[in-house]
């Protein structure tokens, strides 16, 4: 009997193993270089490298075991939803999640960008835990959709994946209708936004806006994953070809 009970249990560890743990780190040297590269989204206005790095270095000397705290927590939330959300998000886009963890990194900014290399994104430290999942979503969705993306297009350039690509666009207008998937929203209810720019720019001929326009495609192709990505693909590219601003 306790054969059985070490075998079964054994079979789970090789279940749970098929999708990603998400780590939660703290890591000042990173969380300066991101507030470097994108200073729009810290909540002081400041200016210049070395004015960054001083707060940085004061709110991390202040406010270090916030930090901490803020980090526990929303490690202990999303390990409470991981297994759950990557499940749906691979039965969503049809495609199993490579052997390959992801490590979220506190930060001081708003701005919460991803790396798709080496599968780190960042996660804003002091926001509501909800938000922060929300947050985490969003950015976990983006590492998945690209997996997909080069099985689904064979001559995939790598430098669109990133701002300011048809791919990239693409999948930060998609993110949105994925994440609110009704599974999805039980297991993550605050979704974050795209991009102001999606939802204000209109296509004059159909006077909808760029994010109500994919909503639709998605609606239409989202059974079928591989395809929605052709079509919303070629949908992007007619949109870039007209000049429609935000693309």
């Amino acid at each position: 009997m306790g054969l059985v009970k070490l075998k079964i249990s054994k079979l789970n560890k090789i279940i749970m193993a098929e999708y990603p743990n998400v780590s939660f780190e703290i890591s000042k040297e990173k969380d300066e270089k991101i507030c470097i590269q994108r200073p729009e989204g810290l909540s002081l206005k400041i200016h210049g490298k070395a004015d960054i790095i001083k707060y940085v270095d004061s709110v991390y000397k202040l406010r270090l075991t916030d930090i901490q705290a803020s980090r526990t927590l929303l490690q202990t939330e999303w390990d409470k939803v991981n297994t759950d959300v990557m499940k749906r998000l691979q039965e969503i886009m049809d495609i199993e999640w490579p052997n390959k963890n992801i490590t979220g990194f506190m930060t001081l900014n708003k701005i919460c960008p991803r790396d798709l290399k080496d599968w780190f994104f960042f996660v804003e430290a002091f926001a509501n835990v909800e938000v922060q999942k929300g947050i985490c979503l969003h950015e976990i969705t983006h590492f998945l959709f690209f997996e997909k993306w080069k099985q689904v297009f064979n001559n995939f350039n790598e430098n669109e994946f990133n701002r300011p690509g048809l791919a990239w666009n693409l999948s930060e207008i998609l993110v949105e209708p994925i994440n609110e998937d009704s599974i999805l929203k039980r297991l993550v209810p605050s979704t974050a936004k795209a991009y102001e720019k999606y939802y204000q720019v209109k296509i004059k001929e159909g006077n909808e806006s760029i994010m109500e326009h994919f909503r639709k495609i998605y609606a239409n192709y989202n059974s079928n994953f591989a395809e929605l990505l052709k079509v919303s693909y070629d949908e992007i590219k007619r949109l870039k070809a007209i000049n429609v601003p935000g693309i």
